[in-house]
């Protein structure tokens, strides 16, 4: 009989030894490393955020359950939370930064397409503040007497996949961060409107960028010309499409014409007012684009509440900063999990099946068949409604 190995090994089958190897050997992980290797470290810190765990000492003890998946596992020793607190506060977090950038094709590759009918990229920008505790992270100074570090994500909405994510300070501005990225001709950003920054919104535009955001209440402007609004769009909640110029000495930075489109939300009643540079879609299509930016909040919603990033293992810069990457990192297994299986299934669901049977010998695929592929189908984006933000 062929042996099937463990859930768990299957997985990592997606991050090669030899590319984790070049990321260690790149950032010298392993030198003059005598118990703890990188791998090792990695594969126990990947075992608690698949298994929620947050906390040395059940780590320690359940891989210490699953000695016998060691060899399959590629760990060569056993694993102590003494030797893994020093791992975590001495070796660089870039290492999993890059096995991140290293597994994000593949995933991407297995994706869906979005929705929408044009082609380019479609991607949401936001930040999400984690945080921690300023007596233990005096580094992490964020203000008064709160401590936090910032999550600048850039999420593929195709895949609801972060292709960017960039660490800071609490302190930092998100428009100082979303600034210091590249996009590629033709790529659509959402952004919300603590990211209206004129002068950048004409810099994406020069570079074939397109944007979609929320007009601030405050904006001055004058309006060029008034578009017509088909009948059909009206009563899906559109009430004016306009092309302005902005007035104001910041607004002026932005040195050609944009759109603003005021829409009624029909089943919250909310009152919406949209800015875009892009004059060829729909002003139905710009509404709904908005719309499916609260993706990006889901995301966030989903990393804090099934992935260990709330409560750490080390308060040092380095330990916090890995176990944020190997958040990511399990982020993207799950997904990956997810677009191969076809499940329609939500991140928890996913995360809860591989808990219970991480190192049950038995094919990964054979662990859906017994289950509702569309449990939780069209939920993401069928039930979602405009919010304020």
């Amino acid at each position: 009989m062929a042996y099937t190995r463990s859930i768990f090994s299957q997985l990592l089958q997606w991050i090669p030894r030899l590319e984790f190897q070049k990321a260690v050997a790149a950032h010298q992980g392993d030198y003059r490393v005598r118990k703890l290797r990188t791998w090792s470290q990695f594969v126990a810190l990947l075992f608690g955020q698949l298994t929620g765990h947050h906390a040395l000492r059940p780590i320690e003890a359940g891989m210490r359950s699953a000695r016998q998946s060691f060899y399959h596992l590629g760990i060569d020793a056993e694993i102590h939370r003494s030797t893994l607190a020093d791992a975590n506060d001495r070796r660089d977090p870039d290492i999993y930064r890059d096995v991140f950038y290293q597994l994000l094709p593949k995933v991407q590759r297995v994706a869906p397409k979005h929705r929408f009918r044009f082609h380019g990229v479609l991607e949401a920008v936001d930040s999400t503040t984690i945080s921690l505790c300023l007596e233990l992270c005096p580094w992490a100074k964020f203000h008064h007497d709160k401590g936090a570090v910032k999550l600048h994500t850039t999420l593929d909405l195709a895949g609801n996949l972060p292709t960017v994510a960039i660490l800071t300070e609490g302190r930092t501005h998100d428009v100082t961060v979303a600034r210091s990225q590249t996009f590629a001709p033709g790529t659509l950003l959402i952004v919300d409107k603590a990211y209206i920054d004129y002068a950048w919104f004409w810099e994406l535009t020069q570079e074939g960028v397109g944007v979609v955001t929320r007009l601030k209440d405050n904006a001055s402007y004058r309006v060029i010309e008034r578009r017509d609004v088909p009948d059909r769009n009206r009563t899906q909640g559109v009430l004016s499409d306009q092309i302005i110029q902005m007035t104001s000495i910041r607004g002026m930075r932005y040195e050609g014409k944009l759109r603003r489109i005021s829409f009624r939300d029909p089943q919250t009643g909310h009152y919406l007012v949209f800015l875009t540079n892009r004059m060829d879609l729909s002003a139905k299509t710009i509404c709904d684009l908005y719309k499916a930016r609260w993706q990006i909040e889901l995301f966030f919603k989903a990393l804090k509440q099934n992935l260990q990033v709330k409560k750490f293992l080390g308060t040092s810069v380095k330990a916090v900063m890995t176990q944020i990457w190997i958040a990511l990192i399990a982020y993207l297994l799950v997904s990956l999990v997810k677009f191969q299986a076809r499940l329609g299934w939500g991140i928890p669901a996913i995360m809860a099946a591989l808990t219970v049977a991480l190192f049950s010998c038995r094919s990964l695929d054979s662990l859906w068949n017994d289950a509702p592929k569309e449990r939780c189908a069209k939920m993401a984006l069928g039930q979602l409604s405009f919010r304020f933000s």
